[in-house]
This record gives structure tokens, C-alpha cells and sequence, in this order.
């Protein structure tokens, strides 16, 4: 309801503002449809304007409060557009969630020997350049806000490494010191930091187990839930909880919300 209550009781997130990156798919759109459950408006970003359009379509059937920006955060002045028009659309922004990746290159097995500068460089634009993008143009909007949340999509493989894939791990456990070092120096003004490593379900990776049942079955036996995270209902929904006044003393952590795969943060 655009009124952001039902029953009677306000929901978690009413009146409040968020952007979130790369969701025009996976895990970012369902994290953009949780937020909007939760009452917030949200400004959905990423590279392709009509991927974005399509999760914008699905936040209005649930009579969400939503805007599609095209936005490439590996460009510093994208990104600023990105925020300077939600504040315009809405007069604030509460809630930065930096989700964008460089699609399949971060899944894409590739041992150190084979990696060259070009295969660094493509990911870091996204994975550094984009968060710190992110996170300039969001300071003050997040200072103004009084309750500012930024959160970082983090991966385990950035805790624990991933052989055949050493760039994504790099780039994902720089990420994890630079949502430490922002809490630390953003606490004195009411922002929390934080990052979840996720382990999602997504529609390619549903594709690739129909292909190959022998690799799902031992994968998902790995997981104590015994299943992989729906992208909105347990990924986006923990981000709803970070996002809240109840987890408002929260900061400078690093969250795997994975069913109990990794355990040894």
C-alpha cells in the first residue's frame, strides 16, 4: 500500500528513502523488492535501463514507491547523478545498498597464472571504484538522513578465498576492510556500515543445477538449512533488517546470510 501501512502497523522502513546498485536482476532486484515491502521508496539503478524498468514494473503491482535510473557505477559522475536526482525526486536518501558486480566476469573460473591486467582492472572499476563511488556521493545525503545505512554486497569467497578465482576474492575482502575502516568513520554520524556475503539462488545458477544435478545435489548438501537463500525473501529481507531501527547498533560487520555454509567468520 503506497501508504506504507497495513493493519493498522507501520512498516519497518516507511518514509524512508533507498537506492540500491545492480538491480535489474538476481539478488539486487530482490533486494529492491524487499526494501519496498518494508515501506521504503526505492530508486532502482543499474547498466541497462530496461532490466531496471522490469523490476520497477514489479515493485509497482505490490503499489510500491519506485524510479529506474540507469547508472554505471564505475563512473564517479553517474553515480552523483544517480543520488542528485533522487534527492530532487524525494528530498532525502536513508539507505545505500552497493550490490552492482561485473556480472559473469566474478564467476567466471580463471586460475592467477591466466589473469592479466585488463581481467583486474574490469572487475575492480565495478567492485572498488564503484563502492567508493558509491559511498562519496552518499556521505552526505547519509549524514543529513540522521540514520544512514550503506551496505555492501560481500562474498564468502572474500573471507575464505576461492582458488580459480583469485581477482573476485581480492577485490570481495578489500571490500570487507573498507565497510570496517567507513564505520568506523562514519559512526559519529549516525551511519552504520555493514556487509552480508550472500548465498542466493538466482536464475542462472537455477539454470546451471537443472544442467547438472550431480553438482547441485553435492552443493546443497554443504548448507545445514539443507537449500540455497531466495534472493528476496532471505537475502533482501536480512537487508531489511539491517536496515532498521532494530539493528541500528550495528555496524562495521561483515554478515554471511548463507543457511549456515560458512561458519567460521
Amino acid at each position: 500500500m503506497k501508504n506504507g501501512r497495513k493493519n493498522g502497523h507501520a512498516k519497518l522502513l516507511e518514509g524512508r528513502v533507498a537506492l540500491v546498485t545492480g538491480a535489474g536482476s538476481g539478488i539486487g532486484r530482490g533486494i529492491a523488492l524487499a526494501l519496498s515491502a518494508a515501506g521504503a521508496h526505492v530508486a532502482v539503478t543499474g547498466r541497462r535501463l530496461s532490466t531496471c524498468e522490469d523490476t520497477l514494473r514489479l515493485i509497482d503491482e505490490e503499489h510500491g514507491i519506485a524510479i529506474a535510473i540507469e547508472t554505471d557505477v564505475s563512473s564517479d559522475e553517474a553515480v552523483r547523478d544517480a543520488m542528485t536526482h533522487v534527492q530532487k525526486q524525494w528530498g532525502r536518501l536513508d539507505i545505500v545498498v552497493q550490490n552492482a558486480n561485473a556480472g559473469g566476469d566474478s564467476s567466471h573460473p580463471i586460475p592467477l597464472e591466466n589473469v592479466t591486467e585488463d581481467d583486474w582492472y574490469r572487475q575492480a572499476r565495478v567492485a572498488w571504484d564503484g563502492t567508493l563511488h558509491c559511498a562519496r556521493a552518499a556521505l552526505p545525503l547519509l549524514k543529513a538522513s540522521g540514520r544512514g545505512r550503506f551496505i555492501v554486497l560481500g562474498s564468502a569467497f572474500g573471507l575464505h578465498g576461492a582458488a580459480m578465482n583469485p581477482v573476485y576474492s581480492a577485490l570481495k575482502g578489500g571490500d570487507r576492510g573498507l565497510v570496517k575502516s567507513l564505520a568506523r568513520e562514519w559512526g559519529p554520524h549516525g551511519i552504520t556500515v555493514n556487509a552480508i556475503e550472500p548465498a542466493a539462488l538466482t536464475e542462472p545458477a537455477e539454470v546451471f543445477f537443472r544442467q547438472n544435478p550431480a553438482v547441485r545435489d553435492m552443493f546443497i548438501s554443504m548448507f545445514p538449512l539443507g537449500r540455497m537463500g531466495a534472493p528476496r525473501e532471505d537475502i533482501g529481507r536480512a537487508v531489511v533488517a539491517l536496515c532498521s531501527d532494530h539493528m541500528g547498533y550495528v555496524t562495521g560487520q561483515n554478515l554471511p546470510v548463507d543457511g549456515g555454509l560458512y561458519t567460521a567468520l
